[in-house]
């Protein structure tokens, strides 16, 4: 932001570079614009900024971009001043308006409006809706003492902030105004279907990915996408990777076919340069076979002032020499004779800079004596020698003199271009003489001048002698890598007997013995990775790989093998869900009540009937793992958009359609068609009905009108009698009995319809008769009374003479009598609202009982039998409304009532906080490790007074643990629970369903229940809640548990369990039943830990958790209505 020398320069430069221009790669500067009447029209046609964009010290008085959609923040502004760092900065300025109509996403960085002059509007602007990064901020700071300017309103057809004057400038919505299904994206209207795509940035005109407004993240040909398609795709027909033709490298945020000519190709991106581990070679960049080819110029002598600027150098512009100098160091004699620099000694094991060395275009001269320095393999990957330049008194281009050198170690050098070979005076060093030097050199005139050298003799002795492997063309050194050619086979660079001396090698080739492919364990034929004999690690086709590629999975057999065409991001299995042994993730899926996903379905396949699409972006806990999710829709509703009842998301209902939404049954007040499966009211007047006409009543609310001739039976319903039969009548006269509907008649004491002459006939007739016929009763039950008086009487008096008394004998059994009361109350008592469930009886409903003749309503839960169900079935209804009104305890679920009507009901307290599996994990980051142990307790407190009343649950889990308050449970569902018999200890069921995976064995193996196969479901019931509602066994086949249980399965121990907890949990899973605790003992074990909480369950934040608050009247009416 420094000051430009020239500002009318400094203008002309910026519009020349943005004149046109649609796409800043880059940063957008708009500073020193200090003349008023300066055109910036040439900003018109930008669209986006992959940087920021500055506007500081400009004082043209409308500063207007119409096109700028985005702002990516790749790079920040940061002022000295202040934390933030900036993707949109105004500062300094005296502009009237900053007009950015288009403006819809800043996706990195914050917006900061600092001390400007006359600026209008920005501070009506919702930025939340713009600002997109996170952490990001909106700043708004004015420091100066003059106040702000006045600005004028927004237009009026504005719906919230502006840019500047006039309806082209008012604020678009995209994201703040979204559907919560949106989960904080954008979208393109208010309905939970209009989410724009996740690739999507600014906003959007579709639901697709080509009908974004920007790309978030690349944009590819019209459609926004995760990233551009791959250089590469995997054949699985040949197990390989090969070119994909519609392959794109990434440029910035586009997808293109080829890079720009200025950028170079790198891992499928445009890059300014390659990585440091490779090298540019035609316009691509490649790895570097060893070390990536760096010329170095030469400095002679070496001395430790330059010697590291022969780092990872692989050519050597010059010569090299290494003098005695070089180790013991000196000092430099300028020309004119002054002191130069003075260079410290330098050990010999600085020379490794030249390991990276391959060639040299002058000499090497050596003549050095060091006791360090024994061989030159500080030059073991030297390759040539060029003899560009040779040294003077022999020219020779490799001068080895007078050294304390004992080896040459020069194992690499291939080749002497020019020059002669001069190795002479080195008393230790051996090995020389013995080199075919002219397996070296270009040309046979270079002389080989080599002597007085270490004697062969002491060469022998020393063990400095040439390895058996290596030919008589000698050695560089000992050792077999150190050979100038083998006398066997070859394998990389040390000679060896032959190909089978070492584990992994094959023979390729003349005396050559190459390395298997990595990928291979024991052995191999050829080269490649199809010729292994066994794979390391896994086998795709004929392939060994390291691993599967990411569309198949890795068998036990080490076999990779397809994932299941819905999987996306790979597998683990061929299940087509998502988890272990499935796919990793999924494009869409069938999510279940739980929100765990049941199947993955192919990203253009639609929901089943009874699924809705929902986007699930980043909710938990899908994220990560599915795109879109199929929900089920609501349980009355069969076809949908949305969950719920109302016709606006339910568009085929399973029961009938009453009004806009959705009944499981028509109610009383309305007819069924069954037909087109509606509820249609009844006429105002009727009491039922089964049309909508008042003619079609069943009961009449008010009066009845008989229609038709004489005895007809046919009426119609009105609140008012006509005037032509103006008589209500309500009481027969002659019966001198009220009438149970009243009607309207001609007389004031007759039917409207019938002859008057004909009615006291009739009257009388009836009532001759009905006197007759109860005569005739009560004779034959006179009749029939006496003669079985006397034959009782009889056969008393025959039992007294004949000694045949018999009276049963006594078997007293000391159980105290079952002196709870049930209460029987009328269906016009009860008032029945939603449904909270439904199961193998029938739907249970919340409700309201309003006890005859006492002003209170009782909020309840009312349980309905369904209709058309069996005498087995009732007969269960009641077996278990008698358990329930037998049971008297705090943490049992009390039964208030029962209704005897054609559908039988059992009314029992109303839970108004649900089962405690669902409260455990929608208040999980809540939940202290002293709720934890509370309930517990009570859960087993509960079951310890039901052995001790001798009842066997059957079905204790978390799903029937119900939520009173926060601090108080119940146990329910007693629809499986039975009462042992006096001289009974355990319970035989005959069949049916059971829950296997809270189960013990002995209930699985032989049905037989006990109190201690309750105690097992206890077990697994307080795993449920300590793991946050946890399936138990999720992965696992319900018929496969018992037998992994019988092998010693256990389920594992929850995150915030010690381990003190988890043995009672063991003890409870013991498969001898006799083994495992009592009731009594886990209620009395647990209360004591209730006391001491933090020692037994450790949950991070623990001491800060509090239950959510709770107001019983609140709720208890919420649950009502």
């Amino acid at each position: 932001m420094s000051v430009p020398s020239n500002r009318d320069t400094h203008y002309r430069n910026l519009r020349d570079r943005f004149t046109n221009c649609t796409y800043v790669d880059g940063n957008l500067e708009l500073t020193w614009l200090e003349n008023e009447t300066m055109d910036l029209s040439f900003l018109q046609h930008i669209r986006e900024v992959t940087g920021y964009v500055l506007i500081s010290y400009v004082k043209v008085s409308q500063i207007i971009l119409p096109q700028l959609q985005i702002i990516r923040g790749r790079t920040l502004f940061k002022l000295k001043v202040r934390e933030e760092e900036f993707a949109l900065l105004v500062t300094m300025s005296s502009a009237l308006t900053l007009e950015l109509p288009a403006l819809r996403d800043v996706l990195r960085g914050s917006v900061g409006i600092y001390n400007n002059y006359n600026l209008c509007h920005v501070k009506t602007i919702n930025w939340d809706e713009i600002i997109t990064g996170v952490n990001a901020t909106y700043v708004f700071f004015y420091s100066f003492n003059v106040p702000e300017r006045e600005c004028p309103p927004c237009h009026k057809s504005c719906e919230a902030g502006c840019w500047g004057d006039g309806p082209h400038n008012c604020q678009k919505f995209s994201k703040t105004n979204c559907s919560p299904q949106c989960a904080q994206g954008r979208c393109f209207g208010p309905n939970p279907r209009d989410c724009c795509n996740t690739f999507c940035a600014g906003g959007c005109t579709g639901p697709l990915a080509s009908q974004c407004l920007a790309c978030r993240n690349f944009y590819d040909e019209g459609t926004c996408s995760q990233e551009c398609p791959s250089m590469q795709k995997y054949n699985p027909t040949t197990y390989s990777w090969e070119p994909n033709p519609n392959g794109k490298y990434a440029y910035g945020a586009t997808c293109v076919r080829n890079c720009p000519v200025h950028l170079l190709k790198d891992n499928g991106a445009c890059v300014r340069s390659c990585p440091p581990n490779k090298t540019a070679v035609n316009g691509e960049c490649i790895p570097c076979n060893v070390t990536c080819p760096k010329t170095c110029p030469a400095e002679k002598p070496i001395h430790s002032g330059n010697i590291n600027s022969f780092k990872d150098c692989t050519i050597i512009d010059g010569s090299i020499e290494i003098l005695e100098m070089t180790f013991t160091g000196f000092q430099q004699i300028n020309p004119d004779y002054s002191f130069g620099d003075r260079y410290d000694k330098m050990d010999p094991s600085a020379l490794e800079v030249f390991s990276t060395v391959r060639e040299v275009t002058g000499y090497l001269n050596v003549q050095a004596y060091h006791p360090n320095f024994t061989s030159l393999s500080y030059f073991r990957n030297l390759e040539v020698i060029g003899g560009r330049q040779v040294v003077e008194n022999l020219f020779a281009s490799l001068y080895i003199v007078k050294t304390s050198l004992k080896s040459l170690g020069l194992k690499s050098l291939k080749r002497v271009n020019s020059g002669a070979i001069a190795i002479m005076e080195n008393q230790q060093l051996c090995f020389a003489e013995k080199i075919n030097w002219n397996k070296l050199v270009k040309s046979k005139d270079h002389k080989q001048i080599i002597q007085k050298n270490s004697d062969a003799r002491n060469c022998e002795k020393a063990m400095l002698v040439c390895d058996p492997e290596c030919s008589s063309d000698g050695c560089w050194g000992p050792g077999p890598d150190q050979c100038l050619y083998c006398e066997n086979y070859k394998f990389g660079e040390t000679c060896i007997q032959n190909c089978t001396v070492l584990p992994g090698l094959y023979k390729s080739g003349t005396k050559t013995c190459k390395q298997c492919h990595a990928e291979c364990l024991d052995g191999c034929t050829g080269p490649s990775r199809a010729n292994c004999t066994k794979c390391r690690h896994v086998k795709d086709g004929p392939y060994c790989v390291a691993q599967c590629p990411e569309t198949r999975y890795a068998t036990e057999n080490g076999t990779c093998q397809s994932c299941h065409q819905n999987c996306f991001n790979g597998c683990t299995g061929p299940a087509n869900t998502v988890g272990e042994g499935a796919c990793n993730s999924c494009k869409k899926a069938i999510i279940s009540v739980e929100a765990a996903v049941v199947s993955c379905l192919n990203e253009n396949e639609p929901c089943p009937d009874g699924y809705y699409n929902e986007w699930v972006g980043n909710v938990k806990p899908l994220e990560g793992k599915v795109r879109v999710a199929c929900r089920k829709c609501h349980p009355l509703c069969y076809k949908c958009t949305g969950f719920g009842i109302h016709e606006q998301v339910c568009q085929v209902c399973n029961g009938f359609k009453r009004g806009d939404q959705c009944e499981d049954e028509c109610p009383s007040d309305h007819f069924t068609d069954k037909t087109n499966r509606l509820c249609t009211p009844c006429h105002q007047e009727c009491k039922g009905c089964i049309g909508p006409s008042s003619t079609d009543c069943i009961k009449c609310q008010s009066l009845k009108v008989y229609l038709g001739a004489s005895n007809s039976q046919s009426f119609n319903c009105t609140a008012t009698c006509p005037a032509d039969i103006p008589h209500k009548i309500y009481f027969d006269e002659l019966l001198q009995n009220p009438i149970d509907e009243p009607y309207c008649s001609a007389l004031p004491n007759g039917l409207p319809n019938m002859a008057t002459a004909k009615i006291p006939t009739i009257h009388v007739v009836i009532l001759v008769l009905a006197v007759i016929l109860i005569i005739i009763l009560a004779i034959i039950g006179y009749t029939c009374r006496q003669k079985a008086k006397a034959k009782k009487e009889a056969v008393k008096i025959t039992k007294v003479l004949t000694g045949c008394e018999d009276n049963e004998p006594l078997r007293p059994t000391n159980v105290k009598p079952n002196l709870a009361k049930l209460r029987i109350v009328k269906e016009a008592e009860l008032r029945r609202g939603g449904m909270l469930g439904f199961g193998a009886f029938g739907k249970v409903y919340k409700g309201v009982w309003v006890p005859e003749g006492e002003n209170v309503k009782i909020p309840v839960a009312i349980k309905v039998l369904k209709e058309g169900t069996g005498a087995n079935t009732s007969k269960e209804f009641l077996e278990e409304a008698y358990i329930m009104a037998s049971v008297e305890h705090p943490n049992l679920l009390q039964l208030l009532a029962v209704c005897m009507t054609n559908q039988m009901m059992l009314i029992t307290q109303l839970m108004p906080l649900g089962c405690l599996l669902d409260y455990v994990r929608t208040y999980k980051e809540k939940i202290g490790s002293k709720a934890f142990l509370n309930w517990c307790t009570q859960i087993a407190r509960g079951m310890a007074y039901l052995e001790e009343k001798r009842l066997v649950h059957r079905d204790l889990a978390a799903r029937n643990v119900l939520v009173q308050t926060p601090n108080c449970v119940k146990i329910t569902d007693f629809g499986l629970a039975k009462l042992l018999d006096i001289n009974e200890d355990e319970y035989k069921a005959a069949g049916g369903k059971m829950p296997i995976k809270w189960l013990a064995l002995e209930c699985v193996q032989h049905r037989i229940f006990t109190h201690k196969s309750d105690v097992w479901a206890f077990g697994v019931t307080i795993w449920e809640i300590l793991s946050y509602g946890a399936r138990p066994y999720a992965n696992i086949s319900a018929r496969n548990v018992p037998e992994l249980i019988e092998n010693g399965l256990k389920l594992p121990q929850p995150s915030i369990c010690t381990l003190d907890i988890y043995c009672i949990m063991v003890s409870c899973w013991m498969l001898d039943a006799d083994s495992r605790p009592t009731f009594k003992q886990l209620a009395d074990t647990f209360a004591e830990m209730a006391r001491d909480p933090g020692r037994y369950l450790v949950i991070p934040g623990d001491k800060f958790m509090r239950l959510p608050s709770y107001s019983t009247q609140v709720i208890a009416q919420s649950n009502i209505y």
